[in-house]
């Protein structure tokens, strides 16, 4: 091998580790201080041992708390992320640090400037906003307003908590479920840049909506009249009508639908219980109704996961797309 083909080699693996997110995330260096005067918060930095890495995209999933980043040496805000919201946003290692407390409980996956020119065209929306738009020392968010967990969201960060890396397949799945996520990510982007309504809802009103959220996937017994609901969280029904879909881009029952599916569909992959038991804690009073209501939400049947073919697809569709789509390789 000549020392010209010797240097693309060494180029070509160092484009897929840093275009790997297993190996992008691995090689993250992470530093944290402690605020002296607020023992609770604690102030995240980060840097990659790769020179030509100047910042990170990271995809930041706030399931309780809040976190704040902010340019090193100043107390400006540059994004807020709270519960049950998330963005996408482009930290410049050398002048940006992220603010959060110790009982936060956050999901972050970095994602390179490789992984983004790989899987964004050029003509994206995003693409402009992340890599080509303000290329400045500051931190960016690519949605100026947040955007919100979905039920189909909280379902992969749950498989992403269980994640090991003890194995090629937990591996695997990381970077499916990381472009998985960050494809959701891009969607909900799209729809709010689409949107003609009101960007933003006031802070009353959001959380109302989220007490409302609260309320509707946490009920047992039966389910809840829009009137009702609206008036425990102290609004009327056209404005929870309008407020939740904004909020969370779905009407009521839509999402308590979306959310039921989902956690059915993960207890079904994860539970040894049965289709029968699952309908009862769904709130179906018979099983029929809510097998019925599976296959229309999923286009299959609850008992294909419970056969154990579905778990099977479910790898090998994940392996087929990935190795489609993204050259992995090992260090």
């Amino acid at each position: 091998m000549t020392q010209s083909e010797e240097i693309v080699t060494i180029k070509g693996e160092s484009q897929k580790t840093l275009e790997s997110v297993f190996f992008y995330n691995k090689n993250m260096e992470v530093s944290y201080r402690m605020n002296m005067e607020d023992r609770e918060q604690i102030e995240i930095r980060l840097s990659h041992p790769n020179v030509t890495e100047v910042e990170t995209y990271q995809m930041i999933f706030m399931l309780q708390g809040n976190i704040r980043v902010t340019k090193t040496g100043s107390n400006s805000t540059f994004a807020e992320i709270n519960t049950h919201q998330h963005n996408l946003c482009r930290l410049p290692f050398k002048a940006t640090r992220m603010l959060v407390n110790n009982a936060d409980d956050m999901i972050c996956i970095n994602i390179s400037t490789a992984f983004l020119n790989r899987f964004l065209p050029s003509d994206h929306p995003a693409y402009k906003k992340l890599l080509v738009e303000n290329r400045s020392e500051n931190p960016l968010s690519l949605s100026a307003i947040n955007m919100q967990i979905t039920p189909e969201i909280s379902t992969i960060l749950q498989m992403l908590t269980n994640f090991t890396e003890s194995s090629f397949a937990d591996q695997l799945l990381l970077e499916s479920k990381a472009i998985e996520l960050f494809a959701l990510q891009i969607v909900q982007f799209e729809q709010m840049q689409k949107s003609k309504m009101p960007a933003m809802l006031k802070k009353s009103e959001i959380g109302r909506m989220y007490e409302a959220r609260e309320i509707l996937i946490n009920q047992t017994g039966e389910q809840l009249s829009l009137r009702n609901l609206a008036h425990l969280v102290g609004t009327n029904e056209f404005n929870l009508k309008r407020d939740f879909k904004l909020l969370f881009g779905k009407t009521v029952f839509a999402y308590l639908n979306q959310h039921k599916m989902e956690k059915a569909k993960a207890m079904l992959i994860d539970e040894d219980i049965t289709i029968s038991e699952i309908s009862k804690r769904m709130g179906y009073k018979h099983a029929t109704h809510f097998t019925n209501a599976f296959k229309k939400h999923f286009n299959f049947l609850p008992n294909k996961i419970k056969s154990g073919k579905f778990s099977l697809l479910l790898f090998m569709e994940d392996f087929i797309a990935f190795f489609e789509n993204f050259e992995f390789f090992a260090l």
